[in-house]
């Protein structure tokens, strides 16, 4: 990964590529979601996300060097971002992407061959025109593989997710104490985006809700007027370096909190205490998931959660995904976002909080401090 000032060196990377087709034996790969042509292939194409149609594939043959097809329309920005110097395009609306690719696999001498795809993400037209064109090819699933290959970041990778989560907590707080009284929830959430965008950030997402919506997964703000004494949570992110995402939860009140609310965030708090102990290398993810639960237990807290947290870095939701069947190891290098939410229905509120550490060998490194008490917006 790179920040815009240079190519993105995808060596190492596609080296990753190379072992899975090694391990299992496989003639090639493909990918084309956008997460992994992002992180293997160097190029940050907004549009595969927001444009689903204008697919981007990497191609690499085994024990030979890779081939990208893009987009023409991208073709440029591409070439500013990647150091791989075999780039296709294809015109779009006058050529099919999936055709241009199977031209390309067929050059690379892997028509009738084994390739690896991320299967999960490759839309079945795709998959199915591939099979046609390239009679004999089997498609295999390797989308555990290549996630795993992501999973363990490298420190200028660590760098970047650490700098983006402190710039969206910042902002945040920032938010929460400049907000004028008598404000909406549209005010809060709009200022707060102008801040990510102010700290260089690309705003991807954003839930934000008071009072009883509060309670649902992700709620939209409202023209609703922040009232004292009312709880209120946030969760949001954006794209920062091109390509890195940021993933944050707070929670706070309108004017001064409630006895009950501060101890509600102060037991909901020792529950992510919890996780951060239990990241340790050698553990596995589910591991984690069952501590934080524990403690929800002990603390008196009802649990509801399928997951307590996930893998961050160009996915915002990357491996491992910490859920109760995920059994894979811990390793230092990971990086993982913990995020205990809890709601209490007799009150009508939920509280969430998130925050993001670095497995190491010397127990979690916390790349944003986790709060200490409810952010307060001024009644």
């Amino acid at each position: 990964m790179s920040s815009t000032a240079q190519r993105a060196t995808t060596g190492p990377k596609v080296a990753k590529l190379q072992q899975i087709m090694e391990r299992k034996n496989l003639d090639g790969v493909v990918v084309s979601s956008y997460q992994n042509v992002s992180y293997f292939g160097g190029t940050y194409l907004a549009t595969q996300n927001s444009i689903p149609d204008r697919l981007a594939f990497l191609v690499v043959p085994r024990g030979q060097a890779p081939t990208l097809v893009v987009c023409g329309i991208e073709t440029r920005q591409v070439l500013t971002q990647t150091d791989i110097a075999d780039v296709r395009d294809y015109v779009e609306f006058a050529e099919n992407p999936t055709d241009v690719l199977a031209r390309v696999l067929q050059e690379r001498g892997l028509a009738g061959s084994s390739l690896g795809v991320d299967a999960r993400r490759l839309p079945m037209a795709s998959g199915d025109l591939l099979k046609e064109r390239l009679r004999g090819s089997e498609l295999v699933s390797i989308d555990d593989e290549v996630e795993l290959a992501q999973s363990v970041k490298d420190r200028s990778e660590i760098a970047m997710l650490e700098s983006a989560a402190q710039a969206t907590l910042a902002a945040a707080e920032e938010t929460a104490a400049e907000l004028p009284p008598g404000s909406s929830e549209r005010d809060f959430s709009t200022l707060a985006f102008l801040k990510l965008m102010q700290k260089g950030g690309t705003p991807l997402f954003q839930v934000f809700a008071t009072g009883e919506r509060t309670m649902q997964a992700h709620p939209e703000s409202t023209e609703r007027r922040l009232e004292p004494g009312v709880l209120w949570r946030i969760d949001f992110g954006a794209r920062f370096h091109e390509v890195i995402n940021s993933d944050l939860a707070r929670t706070g009140v309108v004017g001064e909190p409630s006895a009950e609310q501060e101890a509600t965030l102060k037991a909901l708090r020792a529950t992510q205490d919890a996780g951060f102990k239990a990241i340790e290398p050698g553990r596995r993810a589910g591991d984690v998931f069952r501590a934080v639960k524990d403690e929800f237990k002990s603390q008196g807290l009802p649990f509801s959660m399928p997951h307590i947290g996930h893998g961050m870095g160009i996915g915002l939701h990357e491996f491992p995904m910490l859920e109760p069947g995920c059994d894979i190891v811990l390793e230092a290098g990971m990086v993982l976002n913990i995020e205990p939410m809890v709601v209490m229905e007799d009150r009508k509120e939920a509280y969430h909080t998130e925050d993001l550490a670095e497995v190491t060998t010397a127990g979690p490194r916390l790349l944003t401090p986790p709060q200490e008490g409810l952010l307060r917006v001024r009644a």
